[in-house]
């Protein structure tokens, strides 16, 4: 019976200092929007940003359905970043002789960051054709400087 409660005590006393560790029960939407990285800057840029343009849409009344279509056209541009880079061979930028080639290295990201705007840019698209004019009124009304 002791080694039971004993054992019942830890446990309790492990998931309660783990609920206080992690920052209590918050649950996605009650979480700080204003918290960025430290070496993020705050700039009117990222407003222009897929990322702002999904905050502000999370905030807004959208159906089921829209959600589920919001939902699988950032789950492909998530999957389209994964192939980005899987199907990119790999780029030496440097030879034996540790000779650095800066123009090799450069026109390469240049490549992969035109990729990427690309296919956000086609997101954002996908995502304005699934809103109805006034939801795409409401998220322009929102996120203009």
């Amino acid at each position: 019976m002791r080694t039971k409660f004993l054992k019942l005590s830890l446990v309790a006393m492990v998931a309660t200092s783990s609920v206080y560790a992690f920052g209590g029960a918050k649950s996605f939407g009650e979480c700080d929007r204003e918290h960025i990285m430290p070496f993020m800057k705050k700039g009117d840029v990222a407003n222009n940003g897929i990322k702002e343009i999904m905050m502000t849409i999370s905030d807004m009344d959208l159906s089921k359905s829209q959600w589920r279509e919001i939902r699988k056209v950032m789950l492909d541009l998530k999957e389209q970043r994964f192939d980005t880079f899987k199907d990119k061979e790999n780029v030496v930028f440097m030879d034996k002789d540790g000779n650095f080639d800066k123009e090799k290295f450069i026109k390469d990201r240049t490549s992969i960051s035109k990729d990427m705007i690309e296919a956000q840019a086609k997101a954002v698209e996908k995502i304005l054709s699934i809103l109805s004019e006034t939801q795409r009124k409401t998220l322009a009304s929102k996120i203009a400087i």
